[in-house]
C-alpha cells in the first residue's frame, strides 16, 4: 500500500530519521545486516549504510534519484532502471533486483530489496529503506551447480560411446523436434546395420565397436545441422529430419546407404557393411506422437530386411 506524506506524518518521519541516521546503536545494527536508508528531501538526500560512499554522495549536491544507477553495470542498468522506475512512479512500493554493482574498482553481484516507507503527496519517494548483500560468490556457485546439472542432464540423454543422443532423448525431447500442428513436415527414419551379429563375430567385439563408430560418422556426413541422429539400442538408430521435404528425406536416405557401403573393412575382405532403412514422412496432427511415426518406420525397416536389405522402404503422408 502506498503512503502519502501529510502534515501529521512529517513529525513521525523526522523522528524516524533521527533514529535511523543519528542513533549510533541503530546505525551500527543496520550496518551489521546491510540495511540502508535514503531520505529524500527538497535539495538532496541522506544515505546511511549504502555501498555508495559518503564522498560520492557529497559530490552530488543536487537531487538526482537515478544517480545510484550510474554504479550499476551497463549491461544490467536498463533492466534495473526499469524496475526502479516503477517505484519512482508509484506503481509499486517494493523493489527487488539482482545486478552487478561497482564497489571500489570491481563489479560485484548485489541482491537489493527494499520498500518505500513514505511518499510525498504527489507520490514521489520520501523515505526508502532497503537491504543489500554481496552475492558474488553465491552467483558463482549457482552457475557451477547449473553447469553441473546441465552436464548430468546431457549424460542421461546421450550415448556415451558414440556421442550422439540416445533413446531417453527421444522419449523426453520429442516436443522439440515433433510438431503436431498439421502443417510442419517431418521425416522419421529407423535404420540398422545389416548382418551386424555376423560382422561382430568376424571383427570381434572391438572391431564391431569400430564399425559402429564408422557408420555413425558416415551418416553424420549426410545430414544437415538440424537433423538428429540417435542410437535407439544396439545397432539400431533413429533419424529425425525436422521441416524436411519428402524429396530431401528420400535423397538423404539413399545418400546414407551409399556412404555406409563405402566403409572399408580391410580385415574381413569377404564382408561389407550396409544398412536398411524404414522411412515415414508426414505432417503430424494433434493426437499423433513421435512413437506412432517410429512404429511405422520400424515396420518399414522390417520390410526392407525382408526384401533383401541395403535398401529404403518408405511411406509418405504429405
Amino acid at each position: 500500500m502506498k503512503n502519502s506524506i501529510k502534515a501529521v506524518d512529517v513529525d513521525r518521519k523526522q523522528r524516524t530519521i533521527e533514529v535511523l541516521f543519528n542513533d549510533p546503536m541503530v546505525s551500527a545494527a543496520l550496518a551489521r545486516v546491510n540495511v540502508f536508508a535514503i531520505d529524500h528531501y527538497p535539495n538532496g538526500r541522506r544515505v546511511s549504510t549504502s555501498l555508495i560512499s559518503a564522498e560520492d554522495f557529497a559530490a552530488q549536491p543536487s537531487y538526482d534519484p537515478l544517480m545510484w544507477l550510474n554504479y550499476v553495470h551497463p549491461e544490467d542498468r536498463e533492466r534495473v532502471r526499469s524496475a526502479w522506475e516503477t517505484i519512482v512512479h508509484g506503481e509499486k512500493d517494493v523493489f527487488e533486483a539482482e545486478y552487478r554493482f561497482l564497489v571500489g574498482e570491481e563489479y560485484r553481484w548485489i541482491a537489493n530489496k527494499g520498500t518505500i516507507v513514505y511518499r510525498t503527496e504527489s507520490g514521489q519517494p520520501e523515505l526508502y529503506l532497503g537491504a543489500d548483500r554481496d552475492i558474488t560468490e553465491e552467483r558463482r556457485l549457482r552457475q557451477l551447480l547449473e553447469e553441473e546439472r546441465e552436464h548430468l542432464a546431457q549424460l542421461v540423454i546421450s550415448d556415451d560411446f558414440l556421442s550422439i543422443p540416445n533413446r531417453r532423448y527421444l522419449e523426453t525431447k520429442q516436443a522439440q523436434f515433433f510438431c503436431t500442428n498439421g502443417r510442419t513436415p517431418v521425416a522419421v527414419l529407423v535404420l540398422d546395420i545389416d548382418n551386424f551379429k555376423q560382422l561382430n563375430t568376424h571383427l570381434t567385439h572391438h572391431g564391431g565397436d569400430a564399425a559402429l563408430q564408422s557408420v555413425v560418422r558416415k551418416i553424420q556426413t549426410c545430414l544437415r545441422d538440424t537433423d538428429i541422429l540417435a542410437r535407439y539400442g544396439g545397432d539400431e538408430f533413429v533419424l529425425i529430419f525436422p521441416q524436411a521435404t519428402a524429396e530431401y528425406a528420400q535423397v538423404t536416405a539413399q545418400g546414407i546407404l551409399d556412404a555406409v557401403q563405402g566403409i572399408d573393412l580391410p580385415k574381413v575382405s569377404d564382408m561389407s557393411i550396409s544398412v536398411s532403412i524404414g522411412l515415414v514422412h508426414g505432417c503430424p496432427t494433434e493426437g499423433q506422437d513421435f512413437w506412432s511415426y517410429f512404429e511405422d518406420a520400424d515396420s518399414l525397416l522390417l520390410q526392407a530386411k525382408k526384401f533383401g536389405k541395403a535398401q529404403v522402404q518408405s511411406k509418405v503422408f504429405c
